[in-house]
């Protein structure tokens, strides 16, 4: 498995869950050069992909045992919502650049592995 798969499992599975309706909010994702990324980005960024995490951990089993299709998209709200605040509550951290961050990670080697290594180094700590 190379680092780019590692990370877009890690980014489809938890970090981007939440991305989409920010993006389909503002039409078009912020953007940055992956070569703009700085190491405090990196850790900010990893920070908030932890944060949203713990949102979709903590949301992600009562979304599923929802009784209709109602009340899941209220939950899925809130989770949105909640993963928002999260990212935003990071230090040096704010929803259009953790988008935008985490679109250039997708298509960079280098920045893909700068994240993959400080994500390793957060979950070893």
């Amino acid at each position: 498995m190379t680092f780019k798969t590692t990370l877009a499992a890690i980014l489809g599975a938890a970090a981007l869950a939440f991305a989409a309706p920010v993006m389909a909010q503002e039409g078009q994702p912020a953007q940055i050069a992956a070569e703009d990324v700085t190491d405090a980005q990196v850790e900010a960024f990893v920070d908030a992909i932890l944060a949203v995490e713990e949102v979709r951990d903590e949301y992600g089993p009562t979304i599923e045992a929802a009784e209709d299709e109602a009340a899941q998209q209220k939950l899925v709200q809130e989770a949105n919502e909640a993963a928002f605040a999260a990212v935003d509550e990071v230090e040096n951290m704010d929803v259009d650049t953790y988008v935008a961050i985490a679109n250039a990670a997708s298509e960079n080697e280098d920045l893909n592995e700068r994240v993959i290594a400080r994500l390793t180094e957060m979950r070893e700590e």
